[in-house]
């Protein structure tokens, strides 16, 4: 669900190299079989989306340094490496890639980042896409707070409509591991 979300958030805006959204928001998965709402075997609703994602979030796409970016990938491995802390700021990205070490203190868990295949420059800007929730600060990215040109990119529309216009332009979408995110210990 986070790639998904994720790419429906990238594939929106022209220019827009990475984005970040954290899996709390995502609040369940969408079950393939059997249907849950009559429909066709494979086939998703949007009350199934709208489901996923309830909290009526917006994309926000900002300007990022790598650092900041960086820091934000900190921020959300960070609790989910210790038990003690429940939390959803986990990150589901679209463009990025990175390998944590969970066992590792908190500022040099991740220990690579990259985007769109090139490594992650701490002094490059990048264009992302996230959430007005962490836009905002929420699950502790402080560092998204920081961004540059920052656009409310949705038009007043909702992620999860976001999300319905991707899965209908693609007419059927495939889950894949991607390898986004790997846990190196």
């Amino acid at each position: 669900m986070g790639n998904l979300v994720a790419d429906a958030m990238r594939a929106k805006y022209l220019g827009v190299e990475a984005a970040i959204t954290n899996s709390g928001g995502l609040r369940q998965d969408i079950l393939i079989a059997p249907p849950t709402a009559g429909e066709q075997p494979g086939q998703i609703t949007w009350g199934e989306v709208f489901a996923v994602l309830p909290f009526g979030n917006r994309t926000v796409i900002e300007t990022l340094t790598g650092a900041q970016l960086q820091a934000a990938l900190l921020n959300g491995v960070s609790p989910a490496c210790d038990p003690n802390v429940a939390t959803g700021r986990f990150p589901q990205v679209s463009g990025v890639s990175f390998a944590y070490n969970p066992a590792l203190p908190r500022m040099h868990r991740v220990l690579e980042a990259k985007v769109n295949g090139q490594p992650l420059d701490p002094v490059r800007i990048y264009r992302v896409a996230t959430i007005d929730f962490l836009r905002a600060g929420g699950d502790g990215y402080a560092s998204l707070t920081r961004g540059k040109s920052v656009v409310d990119a949705s038009g007043g529309q909702i992620m999860a409509a976001q999300v319905i216009d991707y899965l209908t332009s693609r007419k059927t979408v495939e889950p894949l591991i991607e390898g986004r995110i790997e846990v190196r210990r």
